[in-house]
């Protein structure tokens, strides 16, 4: 038998406990629609009450739809939508943007706003953000719709990604399929998604994007489907897919239903009986079914996908005939008049009160040094090796895990041009001093570390550098993550003076970037810069050496892909620009003023570079101390 005190402390516990779980939250539902309404519902007869059915029927909380066209006089479709679904007895919110993209919510719609990630007189993708309040949670919902053009996928069933037509043979080499598909400006939008929502998923906010991409997923172009569906051995690493999840954001279909063979979950042809057949398909010869309507969303702590479900008629269109699935999916098919020629995600989360969330430890980041224009010389004027070897000690004190050189390595046209074995010399002083310092190290070519004219023997070109520094003057490599590109950057076209990246080298990097992921951070080295504003502040002109004379032909072959930084070298100045997201850095010099002090207030020193797997980087300028002699 308890003892009075005891029984009153047992009897306050429990009456503690009681009040502390009726009045805690408990998890709420989010149902999340994506549909493509195809041409404002208008494809269809009945197809605008159809999609109040289906919004009716499936109860979604919030509705991400595309296609919505309305010509100017016109009521907006969503209106019409969210009138009739209120004479229901249920009340919706629309975002009031008048665009192609849109969202409807039974949560109150706060902070709507559009942005354009593509060039509207090119491809006009606009994407549609909101906000809306759960459980005391924010979630920042996106609608999308990814440009239509370009759709690769049709080359390996022997069509035409553009004129969707038949072609004298089916395309399934990856590389080629995917220079097709880079042709549209899908990822340009998702990047500039990725980017808008850095700040929510900062904040722990729920992030959730819907939309038809005009895309396949990586996941189901894989070994496992690559004889089926007309795939014909192709294994695609299809880009915005990737790009997503290289970002941390989860595929709600394929988190839930991994395999592609047995829940393919194809969005596109619906097998809509309610349409014209001739309007369901472009490839009837074929078997173009796939999954490019998606749902995708960032995992918060307290949110978790409870289910999701393909939603739309049982059967799709197999080589221009309505086919009934013969897959593991339960599909939800709905009494409703489908109103597209899509099918339809409906995606349940639940989501619980804001925990309290203990900050992940830091990633590490890869960490390395950008040391340019060092200028050894054959009598070691003003005691530049010394100078150089300090430049190494502090590189690795400050936890380089590997060097990057950015070119004038040596000075081989001085004065006068050198002979051959006086820069073999200098060469092998500086491979020296940087095996010594006992770390891996890459380099680029400088104006310094060749030959300009074929004089007394000495070969024209990088022909010196490549025999001492790894045989090639321009290469890649990849480092956790981050693919770097070492670029020679002091070509010459044959008829005119100017630096350049030569054509072959041009060639050879186009090939290069077919078979790097867009999502990939990438970051290119060259010793004469991209862009520069140096002697425009300091002398007020340029000279045709300041910047390579083909920079914007070098930069269009990165267009597409996630460029995050190019160092450079030549000025002997630290220099910072930011342009269309990229940063160009000019890392200053080793030797400053040629191992004579400062120049133009940039001392002696290099910089130090701190990157991580998603792009994210930081640097800073270290000052080796040195002092001239």
């Amino acid at each position: 038998m308890m003892k009075a005190n005891s029984r009153f402390l047992y009897l306050w516990l429990m009456a503690t406990w009681l009040a502390v779980s009726c009045t805690q939250e408990k998890s709420s539902e989010l149902k999340v629609l994506q549909l493509n309404v195809w041409v404002n519902a208008a494809r269809v007869e009945g197809g605008v009450q159809g999609l109040v059915d289906v919004i009716d029927q499936t109860d979604a909380d919030v509705v991400l739809l595309c296609e919505l066209y309305s010509g100017e006089d016109e009521t907006l479709l969503t209106q019409k939508v969210i009138d009739e679904l209120g004479k229901r007895g249920k009340t919706y919110y629309g975002d009031g943007c008048r665009l192609p993209v849109g969202i409807l919510s039974k949560y109150a719609l706060e902070e709507v706003s559009a942005f354009m990630p593509t060039p509207k007189e090119v491809c006009y993708r606009p994407v549609v953000k909101a906000h809306i309040t759960v459980n005391g949670r924010t979630a920042a919902v996106y609608s999308t719709h990814l440009d239509h053009l370009n759709y690769a996928p049709y080359l390996s069933r022997g069509y035409s990604p553009t004129t969707w037509k038949k072609i004298d043979a089916p395309v399934t080499d990856p590389d080629t399929i995917l220079v097709a598909n880079r042709l549209a400006w899908r990822d340009e939008t998702i990047r500039g998604f990725i980017r808008d929502a850095q700040s929510e998923t900062a904040k722990g906010h729920l992030v959730i994007l819907g939309g038809d991409f005009n895309e396949p997923s990586h996941l189901d172009w894989q070994a496992d489907t690559k004889d089926i569906r007309d795939h014909r051995g192709a294994v695609v690493p299809w880009d915005v897919s990737q790009m997503l999840a290289q970002a941390g954001y989860v595929d709600a279909w394929r988190s839930r239903f991994p395999d592609a063979v047995t829940h393919p979950g194809f969005t596109w042809p619906a097998g809509n009986e309610a349409a014209k057949l001739e309007n369901l398909f472009f490839a009837p010869d074929a078997d173009e079914r796939d999954r490019i309507d998606f749902i995708y969303y960032y995992p918060q702590p307290g949110v978790t996908l409870d289910g999701i479900r393909i939603v739309g008629p049982a059967a799709s269109v197999d080589h221009g005939k309505i086919t009934p699935e013969q897959t593991d999916e339960d599909i939800l098919s709905l009494t409703a008049t489908w109103p597209s020629d899509h099918k339809g995600n409906l995606a349940t989360f639940r989501i619980a009160p804001q925990p309290v969330v203990v900050p992940p430890s830091p990633e590490k980041k890869l960490t390395f040094a950008f040391l340019t224009d060092l200028h050894l010389t054959k009598e070691n004027s003003r005691n530049r090796l010394n100078g150089f070897k300090q430049a190494l000690e502090r590189a690795k004190g400050a936890g380089s895990e590997f060097l990057i050189f950015g070119g004038d390595l040596v000075d081989i046209t001085q004065k006068i041009q050198l002979s051959r074995e006086e820069t073999d010399s200098m060469y092998t002083v500086f491979k020296q001093a940087v095996e010594q310092a006992g770390l891996p190290y890459y380099a680029v070519i400088g104006n310094h570390d060749r030959y300009f004219d074929a004089e007394n023997g000495c070969p024209d070109g990088d022909e010196v550098f490549n025999a001492h520094l790894g045989g090639h003057s321009y290469y890649t490599f990849e480092r956790q993550g981050v693919r770097f590109f070492a670029l020679n950057s002091v070509q010459r076209y044959a008829d005119r003076g100017d630096l350049c990246i030569g054509e072959e080298q041009l060639d050879w990097l186009k090939r290069e970037l077919v078979h790097v992921s867009l999502a990939t951070p990438v970051i290119v080295i060259q010793h004469v810069p991209v862009y520069s504003l140096y002697y425009p502040a300091v002398s007020t002109n340029y000279s045709p050496w300041d910047v390579v004379c083909n920079f914007r032909e070098e930069l269009q072959l990165f267009r597409e892909h996630n460029l995050k930084l190019v160092l450079q070298g030549h000025q002997h100045f630290y220099e910072e620009l930011f342009l269309q997201n990229v940063h160009y850095i000019t890392g200053g010099a080793v030797c400053a003023g040629w191992w004579g002090g400062s120049f133009h207030g940039t001392e002696e020193g290099f910089l130090l570079v701190r990157a991580d797997s998603s792009g994210d980087f930081d640097w800073e300028y270290v000052d080796i101390g040195w002092l001239p002699k």
